[in-house]
């Protein structure tokens, strides 16, 4: 296979077709074409010459148009011309170079002029050709790359929605006898984390909840997660206590856990009309107490070890009463670890400052406080880790019992003390209307 530079000489004089060949005929694969219509059949049939000798003053098709077309042919864009001509004048020069030529030869020629000439024009096109073909290569990689980068985006943001479908609602507020409010945050650092929250009614007055932080993060701690979070339900219906949870749990972690992942969990049980919560916890961030119009506190809390690293471990319970309107909140480190542009930590401090003296303790103002002030203080900061939130208040749902005469004028007075109380918590005029009284 011809693997020598292609030179294509174009010249209506036979003279100097004989020169130049005699020139070039060491180095160069050489073909000759002697007007304008020949040179662009040459120019055009595959494989095409790495370079054009042409002559300027040929009959019928001059050079110059020679050039011009091919300077629009697809295939023939890139190949450097050489104008070989007898004129020396700056404008024939400068009409050349804006047809697309890339350089002058005169007539009477010197060979070694022409070697030199036609050797670094051919030297130039084969770095640009090389060139070319790394950007093309590197533009397929990219393309590739991107095409690839969008499949794992695309597949991790199904994965977090698959993951985040295991989890309960961001709110909740149970209506059973002494209810409870729930609210929760949960933002990932990446695509995928490993921190959760879950709750679940193990009777209509008990609602066992927790809040895990898996070590790690991305796809491994995803799974851990999904294994925790599955066995949690599983083990949940069995015990009433938290530390026998805990316990049970961290025994099945324990087993085939080759990678050594672990989660620290904090986990309760609100008894909901006596405001009694049962806490235990594994290596997890302490909880805090948050009273309406008071500073918030935090719970010290003596725990057992981060659950799947030693089977026998045991996790001691703490037993609070929270009084009415109180809030117990639980969260992940990566709140009190959101780092500042100037890296510095949120801290626990701040936590307690910012959930104190609140005028309401709802859930939902308590989570919207916390996240206020950990993005006020990050300033748009990326999150270093995943940062997660679960505010609960029991008894916030409330019987009433009155006894009255049955009486016209004591049922007129206690059908208006009712639309009062029930105005008072906010009940709109529309929905007292539709409040019947049946005695």
């Amino acid at each position: 296979m011809e693997d020598r530079p292609r030179v294509l000489i174009v010249d209506d004089t036979p003279e100097n077709i004989f020169m130049l060949s005699a020139t070039l005929k060491h180095g160069y694969a050489l073909t000759t074409a002697t007007n304008g219509a020949e040179a662009l059949a040459a120019a055009t049939r595959a494989p095409h010459p790495d370079l054009i000798l042409l002559d300027v003053c040929m009959p019928d098709m001059d050079g110059y148009q020679v050039c011009e077309i091919l300077k629009k042919t697809p295939g023939c864009t890139n190949i450097p011309i050489v104008f070989v001509t007898g004129l020396s004048s700056a404008e024939e020069e400068r009409v050349g170079l804006r047809a697309g030529a890339v350089d002058y030869i005169t007539k009477p020629f010197h060979p070694e002029l022409v070697k030199a000439r036609v050797n670094n024009h051919i030297e130039l096109k084969r770095h640009r050709d090389n060139l070319e073909q790394e950007v093309q290569r590197r533009s397929r990689e990219l393309v590739q790359a991107t095409l690839a980068r969008t499949m794992l985006e695309n597949d991790l943001r199904l994965a977090l929605k698959l993951q985040l479908s295991l989890l309960p609602p961001a709110r909740y507020r149970s209506n059973t006898p002494g209810g409870c409010d729930i609210a929760t945050v949960l933002r990932p650092a990446r695509a995928i984390g490993g921190d959760f929250y879950d709750y679940l009614h193990l009777s209509p007055q008990k609602v066992l909840f927790t809040l895990g932080d898996v070590s790690d993060k991305g796809v491994a701690s995803a799974l851990f997660m999904v294994r925790v979070v599955t066995l949690l339900h599983w083990l949940a219906p069995t015990s009433s206590h938290p530390s026998e949870i805990l316990a049970a749990l961290n025994k099945a972690l324990c087993h085939d856990n080759d990678a050594g992942m672990f989660v620290t969990l904090g986990c309760g049980l609100a008894d909901l009309e006596k405001g009694e919560i049962l806490y235990a916890s594994g290596g997890h961030e302490e909880p805090i107490l948050v009273t309406p119009g008071q500073p918030a506190q935090q719970l010290k809390v003596e725990g057992g070890p981060a659950l799947g690293l030693y089977e026998d471990s045991t996790f001691p319970a703490h037993c609070w009463t929270l009084k009415r309107g109180q809030s117990l909140v639980l969260l992940s480190d990566g709140v009190t670890e959101a780092n500042d542009s100037a890296a510095r930590e949120f801290g626990q401090e701040r936590l307690v400052e910012c959930l104190g003296y609140l005028a309401d303790g709802a859930p939902s103002t308590v989570v919207d406080a916390c996240l206020q002030a950990v993005e006020g203080f990050t300033a748009g900061a990326e999150l270093s880790d995943d940062l997660t939130i679960l505010t609960l208040q029991p008894g916030t749902s409330q019987r009433f019992h009155w006894q009255i005469v049955c009486q016209l004028e004591a049922l007129v007075a206690f059908t208006e003390s009712l639309h009062q109380a029930l105005r008072d918590s906010g009940c709109s005029e529309e929905c007292l209307s539709d409040l019947d009284l049946v005695t």
